[in-house]
């Protein structure tokens, strides 16, 4: 629906928290940051949990987990841990951006969560009443990660010390940087020779695996997981694997977002008041830097902004949008979690009635081809709207 006449800028204006904050600012962070409408989480604030990935609804970015064995009563008598992701909420696989989707069921991952954002306390509904004891209020991630992606980003890698095929054991001993959380010393997994091994672009034998090797993997379900036993289900035995591996899910990401494009979160709207205005907008982070780097190249063409749902999900998009000049592009230093750090500003002759401050869009690069989503990934009506505003859960 198309807006008409207030005032005459409406700036898009990609805004994000830069800078350093001042310790008086750290000091105010509670153990539970409130996530506020419009604003990104503040650095190192987020609830480190990992489990397996048991259940995904794809199309609107919420999952289960079956989360790491504490030697507690939660693995055999507890539910999953549900979640959704934030708006902004970046996910990698393979040591490359992606989507929830591309996450194959049973995948180890980590995250960083956080309480409900304020309006958004029943996304994830409460448990029922003899599963309340097992209830964790931090629920929606900024960030999910496979082992892979996790400890190579943060330079931890993985040395085998030994191997014992017949026994079905690996130990393996951690190297380079140690990551804060997850696993940071010598670890013995379990090993099958159902596990995928991985050297250069050809799938390989456990004979294969020597100790000194410098690898990394991606765990899953193991009968001891109550005591934070874990399988191998996949490892990668050198660098051209492992860039292989990132290469491959790097495209499969940037295809998907050229098809259904650049998310990000409008600022501010100022109306002309004789139509349209200026929109400031922020795009997000996590994605490939190609596809930034595609936009700005290609800003004087203007972009096409389409509105969406917390979800990312569109209506149709390919027509349920405006195109909008660029006035202004800014990239800033150091974003919080979840912002991209870019900034721009695009002038339009019309607004649509979501270009609200807060709300999500996603933003369209002028040279990249229209295409029409499947139906089930376009919302259609106000009813299934309402629908896909709450998880539904097993």
């Amino acid at each position: 629906m198309t807006r008409f006449p207030r005032r005459l800028t409406v700036f898009l204006f990609l805004t994000c928290v830069t800078g350093p904050f001042g310790s008086l600012l750290q000091a105010q962070v509670a153990a539970d940051h409130v996530l506020q409408p419009g604003k990104f989480p503040l650095p190192n604030t987020g609830t480190y949990l990992a489990g397996e990935l048991v259940i995904v609804d794809p199309v609107n970015r919420r999952g289960g987990l079956r989360l790491d064995g504490d030697g507690g009563e939660r693995y055999h008598a507890g539910p999953l841990h549900y979640f959704a992701m934030l708006p902004y909420g970046m996910i990698w696989l393979n040591g490359a951006p992606a989507e929830l989707r591309d996450v194959p069921i049973g995948t180890h991952v980590h995250g960083y969560f956080y309480v409900p954002p304020v309006g958004e306390e029943s996304t994830i509904p409460p448990l029922p009443k003899d599963m309340e004891q097992f209830q964790l209020k931090h629920n929606h991630a900024v960030s999910l990660e496979d082992d892979f992606s996790f400890y190579q980003r943060r330079g931890q890698s993985w040395q085998v010390v030994s191997i014992d095929a017949n026994k079905g054991k690996i130990n393996v001993a951690p190297s380079g940087q140690m990551a804060k959380d997850g696993i940071n010393t010598p670890y013995t997994f379990d090993i099958e020779d159902v596990t995928k091994v991985w050297k250069g672009r050809t799938l390989v034998d456990l004979a294969d695996i020597a100790p000194e090797q410098v690898v990394q993997f991606n765990l899953g379900w193991s009968p001891g997981w109550r005591d934070k036993e874990f399988k191998v289900s996949e490892i990668w035995l050198d660098d051209d694997s492992r860039k292989f591996a990132t290469d491959l899910q790097r495209r499969r990401h940037v295809k998907y977002q050229k098809q259904r494009w650049l998310p990000g979160w409008i600022d501010s709207v100022e109306d002309n008041d004789f139509g349209g205005g200026t929109v400031t907008l922020t795009l997000f982070g996590g994605m490939d830097p190609s596809l930034y780097a595609e936009l700005k190249a290609t800003q004087e063409k203007g972009f096409g902004v389409a509105v969406a749902e917390k979800s990312l999900r569109t209506w149709f998009h390919r027509s349920d949008k405006k195109i909008g000049q660029v006035i202004e592009w800014k990239e800033a230093e150091n974003p919080p979690p979840g912002s991209s750090g870019i900034q721009v500003r695009l002038k339009f002759t019309e607004l649509l009635d979501g270009y609200r401050p807060g709300r999500a869009v996603r933003v369209k690069c002028h040279d990249w081809l229209f295409v029409t989503m499947p139906s089930e990934e376009r919302l259609k009506t106000i009813e299934e709207q309402k629908r896909s505003a709450v998880f539904s859960l097993p």
